[in-house]
């Protein structure tokens, strides 16, 4: 967790108090496609662009991939839920809209493991820990529908979310659900690849897993990587993770931080780009996903296509295809339904 405190936010500055903590708002900004984090994307990141005069809402901290950025102390009031009360009895985060399962799943993580630490610090309990949509609900905050629509990309909710807190605060997180699939292989790599650990924010390390999963325990042999360390990639899953050889010991990373040769050297060569029309859906309507696999979220702009639909493939990866529709929107589709146009 960092301080990074908006001091020239005008509500900083106004700096009113917090009265008893009652709720704990989960928000979601509401920007995608566009893609910012605390510290990168569109205007410099939110950080930037909430620290200046002249900005009067303000949260108390944004969490990204990267982790958890506290934008203003718990003793103060900050303007987020646009209700006198609520803005008064609740610490509110905005969860960052990424566009990958990988880099939600990291949100995810962070997320429940802040609002977890969160509810022991101020004793509360995993029911208090509340959307901004059902803040809205309860009386005390303007009417958004945050963050649910974020989190129904990805195929969870505001339930699922309070549900992984309450895992965190039981202490039973670690624990499979029954109803959890195991990713699916989308790519082997043979020979092996070459991976290279990269996208760090600086001082900060990749955990190494002993399954392809963030709820997994920490290898022993290996349980960290820095920038720059350098694995063989055995295979690639549809969660976003992959298999990894280090110096012969088996195990998993997320592919976020790790930049793959093949990868590289597929890119610099570049893709024939060629016309595709989705076929042979026999009534159905084909998906089409942010990433290379069923573990990706639809794809919000144009998240499916119908029979006869043109659209341009421009990439492949294992048995999906990166496709463009409409000339503008980046998605994945199953290569079992694409032809030739």
């Amino acid at each position: 967790m960092t301080n990074l405190y908006c001091t020239k936010n005008d509500c900083y500055r106004e700096n009113k108090k917090l009265g008893s903590v009652e709720y704990l708002i989960v928000h979601s900004p509401a920007v995608y496609p566009v893609i910012i984090r605390v510290q990168s994307g569109a205007g410099g990141g939110w950080y930037k662009r909430w620290n200046k005069p002249g900005v009067e809402k303000l949260v108390h901290g944004f969490i990204d991939d990267t982790g958890v950025y506290n934008f203003a102390p718990y003793t103060m009031s900050c303007w987020h839920i646009g209700n006198g009360y609520g803005n008064a009895h609740c610490i509110g985060y905005e969860l960052c809209e990424l566009q990958t399962a990988a880099e939600f799943n990291r949100v995810w993580d962070n997320a429940v493991a802040h609002y977890a630490a969160l509810c022991r610090q101020f004793g509360l309990t995993a029911d208090k820990v509340i959307g901004h949509c059902e803040a809205h609900d309860k009386g005390i905050a303007s009417n958004h529908s945050d963050p649910e629509p974020y989190f129904k990309r990805f195929g969870k909710s505001m339930t699922d979310f309070r549900t992984a807190v309450q895992k965190r605060l039981s202490g039973a997180e670690n624990v499979p659900e029954s109803k959890t699939e195991a990713p699916s292989v989308t790519k082997s790599y043979n020979p092996w690849a070459h991976g290279t650990v990269c996208n760090l924010t600086p001082g900060d390390t990749l955990n190494v897993r002993t399954k392809p999963d963030a709820d997994a325990t920490r290898a022993s042999i290996w349980p960290e990587l820095g920038a720059g360390n350098e694995v063989d990639v055995i295979e690639a899953y549809s969660n976003g993770w992959v298999k990894i050889n280090i110096q012969g010991t088996i195990a998993y990373v997320n592919a976020t931080y790790l930049k793959i040769a093949e990868q590289e050297a597929a890119e610099s060569a570049g893709y024939a780009e060629w016309a595709g029309m989705a076929s042979e859906l026999s009534g159905s309507r084909l998906n089409v996903r942010t990433g290379p696999g069923t573990g990706y979220g639809l794809l919000a702009a144009w998240p499916k296509l119908g029979e006869g639909n043109m659209v341009s493939v421009i990439e492949e990866s294992g048995g999906w295809y990166q496709v463009r529709i409409d000339g503008k929107h980046i998605g994945w589709v199953s290569k079992d339904y694409i032809k030739r146009a």
